[in-house]
């Protein structure tokens, strides 16, 4: 079999390097814009929502129309890295002029200038998360490629987190704090970006395809492993988009330790940057499906747990996001990985390399996923009476937060368990996949190579 061969650590650290500020740039949409355009700018607070919401349509739009259009580039310099090379300045335009209106702004203003964001975003992640997948071929390599990556990412969500405790006053306002997450992206995008390029190698493909988008698109939903697994992340997405949205409250009021949040989120993250390395060794030993099901069974018996801490108890909740933080090194590391393997099915079924759309509509599956946890999670709030501006908090607040943390998101999980636990894509199952890859790859060059040497003979033997 032939497989790409490895890839130094500084081949890792090059390619992991982007996710940094892709991460950062992330999460200013998260946490900040909405609120500080609707407060601080002063725009209506539901035409704010409005006009994310479009953007966000607009991305679920835009992110398989640029997978697409990546597997279909071929130039000499390779088929991702000018995407990447394109998008970045865009992103760094974007992300200033979005994050630092001038006063005065109105909604064309927000509008115009966060699809161009999401737009540049796309750009730049969905061809980088592609080129990750075809780093190697290995079924091992590709789990500490993106444990690299996702590393980088963790990194870059740390640093967003902690940037504004360690450099502004407590009470600074948001538009100080995106002043300083752009200036951050600003600078560590050409930073990062020129590593990669001048690094890390941007694979061409076997064959340029000749399938348009829609067909490439009833590919993907006929392909058995994608969609099983797309069922699984989705479960997942939406669970953690559930955490996500009611973690400050349940920090604060549903385990009594206000002021905890961004220690504990600290605490969380590099729980999970440390234990990467032991998600990739068990991963290579025992599979990448076997070790996200174990990871999310891990996550359930802690969220089942959840319920029993103790209030106030900083010790415990401590204790508690250790757990997390190893289950959840296994969420962020082995999807894309999977993911590799499930292109290897398609391509060695058609032939056809599509990684990009497969990210794609992974990407897609994600964005999606994480916004319905929102939705699931704040309905629920509204709907059992819950007040986050109440002054004073009751037993029922306390388990209302507690089941919406830890009981939704458990019962979205078990679905994604028993799914994983006979995924068809095993180690054995990717290796003959790669075999038979190969073997084409190398009947396509033998008959090139064959073609190019009766070409002039033909030329000559040709009457006139």
């Amino acid at each position: 079999m032939n497989i790409k061969p490895r890839h130094p650590v500084n081949t890792l650290v090059a390619y992991s390097a982007l996710a940094l500020p892709l991460a950062i740039a992330e999460l200013p949409i998260i946490l900040y814009l909405p609120a500080f355009y609707a407060k601080e700018v002063g725009l209506s607070i539901g035409l704010v929502g409005l006009v994310f919401l479009l953007a966000r349509l607009w991305d679920g739009i835009s992110d398989p129309l640029i997978g697409w259009f990546s597997d279909r580039s071929s130039t000499r310099f390779g088929r991702r890295k000018p995407w990447v090379l394109a998008g970045a300045p865009l992103l760094m335009v974007a992300a200033w002029f979005l994050c630092n209106p001038p006063d005065e702004v109105g909604l064309i203003y927000l509008a115009v200038w966060a699809a161009l964001f999401y737009t540049a975003q796309t750009i730049v992640k969905v061809p980088y998360w592609s080129w990750g997948a075809e780093l190697s071929s290995d079924y091992a390599e590709r789990n500490k490629v993106v444990a690299f990556r996702e590393g980088g990412s963790m990194i870059g969500n740390l640093a967003v987190a902690s940037a504004p405790l360690l450099l502004l006053p407590n009470d600074a306002p948001v538009r100080d704090v995106l002043f300083l997450i752009s200036i951050i992206i600003i600078v560590l995008i050409p930073l990062t970006v020129t590593p990669l390029v001048a690094i890390v190698t941007d694979q061409p493909c076997i064959k340029k395809s000749t399938l348009n988008l829609f067909y490439s698109l009833k590919g993907l939903a006929n392909n058995g492993p994608l969609v099983r697994f797309l069922i699984i992340f989705a479960c997942m997405q939406v669970s953690v988009g559930v955490i996500n949205s009611v973690a400050l409250f349940l920090i604060d009021d549903g385990l009594g330790l206000p002021n905890a949040f961004f220690s504990l989120f600290f605490i969380q993250y590099v729980t999970a940057i440390v234990a990467a390395p032991l998600v990739v060794r068990l991963a290579n030993q025992f599979g990448k499906h076997i070790v996200l099901m174990g990871g999310l069974i891990v996550l359930l018996i802690a969220y089942l747990g959840g319920f029993m801490l103790p209030m106030g108890s900083y010790p415990l909740v401590v204790f508690f996001m250790f757990i997390l933080g190893m289950a959840f090194s296994c969420l962020y590391i082995l999807p894309t990985s999977i993911l590799a393997d499930i292109v290897d099915y398609d391509t060695a079924a058609t032939g056809e390399e599509q990684a990009g759309i497969y990210i794609a509509v992974l990407n897609l599956v994600m964005k999606l996923g994480l916004a319905l946890g929102v939705g699931i999670a704040y309905g629920f709030l509204d709907l059992a009476g819950y007040d986050p501006s109440a002054e004073v908090r009751g037993v029922d607040d306390v388990m209302t937060l507690r089941v919406a943390g830890y009981g939704i998101t458990s019962v979205l999980l078990i679905p994604a368990i028993i799914l994983l636990r006979k995924f068809p894509i095993t180690k054995k199952v990717q290796q003959q996949l790669r075999k038979k890859i190969d073997a084409r790859s190398a009947d396509r060059k033998s008959s090139l190579t064959l073609q190019r040497r009766i070409s002039p003979l033909a030329a000559v033997a040709t009457p006139k």
